[in-house]
């Protein structure tokens, strides 16, 4: 998370205040949804893995082909659901104190040395829906309620213009 002065700008060099804040959810429903994902994974290879386990004397051909594509089709599904839909990267909070705007960016990184920009969010001080601060921590909510940053600058200098540009948009 970078408070920067002008962050349209392609320069890196622009502002040496550094704010190190994770962006995070409040809530679990993903983490859930992802340990429920990986919990029917583990089970459809299980299944595949026991479909061989059951006791069938005579067996013919047919049902050996059936029993094989099942438990290719179980096991192949089971690794999918526990290995694919990983978390995404989480998105990088920029902080403009001269503009009052706060901006989300997820970076993707590709092939080689291309790369692109998403932006998740992006509003002025005065589109917040809520602020709060807590010794050196200040918390950003949107308008609809949701968590965008807990930012925790590293300078004081940061923090002052920080709070000075929350205080000057009515937000502390």
């Amino acid at each position: 998370m970078t408070a920067i002065s002008n962050y349209l700008a392609k320069s890196q060099a622009l502002s040496g205040a550094v704010l190190s804040a994770p962006v995070r959810s409040l809530d679990g429903a993903r983490a859930l949804m992802r340990l429920m994902r990986r919990i029917v994974g583990a089970a459809l290879v299980l299944a595949a893995a026991g479909l061989w386990f059951s006791p069938d004397h005579d067996m013919t051909a047919d049902l050996a082909l059936i029993k094989l594509v099942l438990s290719l089709v179980a096991g192949l599904a089971g690794v999918a659901l526990i290995q694919g839909w990983s978390a995404p990267d989480a998105p990088e909070v920029e902080i403009d104190v001269v503009r009052r705007r706060v901006r989300l960016v997820r970076r993707s990184h590709g092939l080689g040395s291309s790369s692109s920009e998403d932006i998740v969010h992006d509003c002025s001080f005065a589109e917040l829906g809520h602020v709060e601060k807590h010794h050196d921590t200040v918390t950003l909510w949107d308008a609809q309620g949701n968590l965008l940053a807990e930012v925790a600058p590293t300078d004081r200098a940061t923090l002052s213009f920080l709070v000075a540009g929350l205080r000057d948009a009515g937000k502390l």
